[in-house]
């Protein structure tokens, strides 16, 4: 398949709203389900959104640039049902060696996310 139209497939195929920020990597790290391809730059500064009120039993994610194909792909932020016992954990994006390493969003178990706090 033809690469131009594969990244704008796979973005739609993520869910959501995507957009295509053009920051290649030069080199990338297999991607697994829990791991994703090392950046050579940082994402775009997040976008500004506005974050709408949320029910007592609902918590908003907010939105996030992803690598996918080499290019940093902006998610627009959400509203979840909220995990009882559970903490949400934006997704972050750290510099490791050079390279720019992402994780997702993520849900953590709320004694946990307080013992990390702690230290």
């Amino acid at each position: 398949m033809n690469r131009s139209l594969l990244v704008p497939l796979l973005a739609l195929s993520l869910g959501g709203c995507a957009t295509i920020s053009g920051t290649p990597a030069t080199a990338s790290s297999a991607a697994t389900a829990s791991q994703y391809e090392m950046m050579a730059s940082p994402p775009p500064e997040p976008r500004k959104e506005d974050v709408p009120q949320v029910a007592v039993k609902e918590v908003w994610v907010p939105g996030y640039y992803q690598p996918v194909a080499g290019t940093w792909i902006w998610h627009q932020g959400e509203v979840r049902d909220l995990k009882e016992g559970y903490t949400l954990i934006p997704a972050t994006t750290r510099e490791e060696n050079g390279k720019f390493v992402f994780s997702p969003p993520r849900w953590r178990r709320s004694d946990l996310a307080a013992q990390s706090a702690s230290k």
